[in-house]
């Protein structure tokens, strides 16, 4: 071959890679969509590099001017890693739901009581019974504890007069 053939063929090779390289000919990359090649976790593939130019070619079989190498796969496992800081607190949960009643308690009795009066209101200035001879009195005091809250339900009676008879132990 001679030095201007030679010339022609190198223009024409390099053409052909830049033409090629950049996308510019009979397809382009907007007419012929490339499929992006999925890679399987742990996949092992075979190449051949040139050891002069460095150039590699997927290939199960190597020229004598190339060595084999694989690429891929899975490696030697790593050492174990450090322990992770404290998460933050969660949030508060939701409350709860309300609990079953409990049973009903016994009927009480009053045999084996004895009676007492409680005399009030008899030093009042308007007499004993007058005009507005009352006195609220607490009868009875629910305990309810709701979470980490505790509250006391007291219930009044109003009484009216002087005195009031009760059981007592």
């Amino acid at each position: 071959m001679t030095k201007n053939e030679s010339t022609k063929v190198s223009l024409a090779l390099f053409a052909g890679i830049l033409i090629g390289s950049l996308g510019i000919g009979i397809a382009t990359a907007d007419e012929t969509p490339t499929p992006t090649p999925t890679v399987v976790q742990g996949e092992v593939i075979s190449v051949c590099i040139d050891k002069k130019t460095g150039v590699i070619r997927a290939s199960t079989s190597c020229k004598k001017t190339e060595r084999a190498t694989v690429l891929g796969g899975a490696g030697a496992q790593g050492p174990k890693g450090e322990k992770g800081d404290t998460g933050a607190t969660g949030a508060q949960g939701l409350p709860g739901l309300q609990g079953l009643p409990g049973a009903t308690g016994a009927t009480g009795s009053v045999s084996g009581l004895r009676t007492e009066t409680i005399d009030f209101l008899s030093g009042s200035s308007f007499g004993c019974p007058g005009y507005g001879t009352s006195k609220t009195v607490v009868t009875d005091v629910r305990l309810s504890t709701f979470g980490t809250s505790t509250s006391l339900y007291p219930t009044t009676a109003r009484l009216y007069g002087c005195s009031a008879t009760v059981y007592v132990r």
